[in-house]
């Protein structure tokens, strides 16, 4: 049961957060200060804020129910993600502060032209409100088995907190009250390891004796056989070496380089070089934080492993791990620790949550209705659309959480969303900073559809008439079905493959 003093806690996390929100917004009156902080935010509130929206719920329960049914092969997408920011530091965001653009497909609508800048911001948010509805589905799982109430509820409840303080204080607020809810989300998944250490008769030897023997420290899965082991070129295995890397730098270059979501932190900066140096000290921290969320997994296992639970083998054969640190939250933590790793889940919701609900609301106001609808529009009547917006796509990342929470691994749904779709945004991006005028502004566009269609027709587990013809084709190459991982790979060699073989005039505006 949730005590006294963990609605305590609670109520202080979201009291502070609400605050925050409301002091954030007081002093913006411009389109600029509600999106981009007047472009006067700390290089390392950004950078906090940065790796605070990417630390979502998916990676506090998903990463750890990963490791508790698997190992740490998810690793491997760290690796990978070090390359991503360094190339997103060094390509693109010098040609985004050059062009001065409030949203990124700006810049693709000054280098190709309109049909370009719409493609981009259709891709952004469509897969924007599919993987934040995701984020949210995670959250909402864990706060329906801590306070045993329906998922629905738990979506509804998580939303409108993050709508009330998006609403009212812009980017600013994003960003500061992310910079909190990362030492809070910090502190939890720290915490949490040293609690069941200190619970198992053995300590940390126990701990590390039946990770070992289980092979949860596992990152690398290595056969007998050559032709199947993960240090080989492998598209049928989703843990291949090759697949985990590539996924992990592509993946991070995607969402951090052609997502407004998390540029539009970088843009806040007053100068290119804070902005990298923001982005490029995420990387520091990414291999560590990501190690102690597995490592909370692991020692989940060890912990259940000593002190077996009924609910958990329920967990494990419903393949609902995913659920398994939530109910160790409600049924083991004491009172007050309990509050805190609650607060810690609703911060992981949230600083995930608050970024997409502003991104969202900026490409809305940028890249629609200043251009189609009012474009004469005043700052003042600019402020409140966008504030609106945030409601309109809090209610709408709520529906979709509410679908999503119904697959059995929120971690994965993710990562599987943005492979269909930011292969295509990579290529397009890419062809923009690597040539002049290369890329055609037609061509751009259905290149990135027939990507899709491409990547889908390889990777989806069912393609319902075209599975002989993919048979036919992957066959003779001794593939079944491309892994997953492959996706994005596959999608941005596709669009930047075939798009730069087309040229077109060089835009200098839109």
């Amino acid at each position: 049961m949730i005590s006294f003093l963990d609605w305590i806690v609670i109520l202080i996390y979201a009291g502070v957060v609400i605050s925050f929100g409301f002091l954030a917004g007081k002093k913006e009156s411009t389109t600029e200060d509600y999106f981009l902080g007047g472009r006067k935010m700390p290089w390392f509130a950004v950078m906090i804020s940065i790796y605070a929206t990417s630390l979502s719920a998916l990676t506090f329960i998903g990463v750890p129910g990963a490791a508790f049914e698997g190992d740490f092969v998810y690793l491997q997408l760290a690796i990978g993600d070090l390359a991503g920011r360094v190339l997103v530091s060094t390509l693109l965001l010098t040609a985004y502060y050059k062009s001065q653009v409030t949203t990124i497909y700006e810049f693709l609508g000054k280098r190709f032209g309109p049909r370009s800048r719409d493609a981009g911001t259709g891709f952004f948010m469509l897969t924007r409100l599919l993987a934040s509805g995701v984020r949210l589905a995670g959250c909402a799982i864990a706060l329906s088995v801590v306070f045993d109430i329906p998922l629905n509820s738990a979506i509804v409840l998580i939303a409108v907190v993050a709508f009330i303080y998006t609403t009212l204080g812009g980017i600013k607020a994003v960003i500061w009250t992310d910079a909190l809810q990362f030492f809070l989300l910090l502190s939890g998944a720290i915490v949490t390891l040293f609690f069941i250490w200190s619970s198992m008769p053995g300590g940390f030897g126990e701990f590390f004796q039946i990770g070992s023997e289980f092979g949860k420290f596992k990152i690398f899965h290595v056969s007998a056989s050559p032709s199947h082991s993960e240090f080989f070129l492998n598209f049928n295995n989703p843990n291949a070496l090759a697949a985990g890397l590539l996924f992990g730098c592509f993946t991070t270059f995607a969402v951090l380089g052609t997502d407004q979501d998390l540029v539009q932190r970088m843009l806040t900066c007053d100068h290119v070089k804070k902005g990298q140096r923001a982005l490029l000290w995420t990387a520091a921290l990414n291999f560590p934080i990501t190690l102690l969320f597995l490592g909370v997994g692991a020692a989940l296992f060890a912990y259940y492993k000593v002190a077996p639970d009924a609910a958990v083998d329920g967990f494990i054969a419903a393949h609902h791990t995913d659920y398994i640190f939530p109910h160790f939250i409600k049924t083991v933590l004491t009172p007050g620790l309990r509050g805190l790793l609650i607060a810690a889940l609703l911060a992981a919701a949230m600083s995930s949550l608050d970024s997409a609900l502003n991104a969202l609301s900026s490409t809305f106001y940028i890249d629609i209705y200043k251009r189609y609808i009012r474009p004469d529009t005043t700052e003042k009547h600019a402020v409140t659309i966008s504030r609106y917006s945030v409601i309109i796509f809090a209610a709408v990342l709520a529906i979709v959480a509410m679908q999503c929470g119904k697959t059995e691994s929120v971690l994965w749904l993710g990562f599987k969303i943005f492979g269909y779709t930011y292969g295509a945004m990579i290529g397009v991006f890419l062809i923009a900073v690597l040539t002049d005028r290369r890329g055609n502004d037609i061509a751009n566009v259905v290149i990135m559809v027939t990507s899709v269609l491409v990547v889908l027709f390889l990777t989806a587990d069912s393609i319902g008439p075209l599975q002989g013809m993919r048979s036919t084709i992957l066959s003779p190459l001794g593939i079944e079905q491309v892994s997953w991982k492959w996706s994005i790979i596959i999608g941005s060699v596709w669009t930047f493959g075939i798009g730069v073989v087309f040229s077109g005039k060089k835009v200098k505006s839109v």
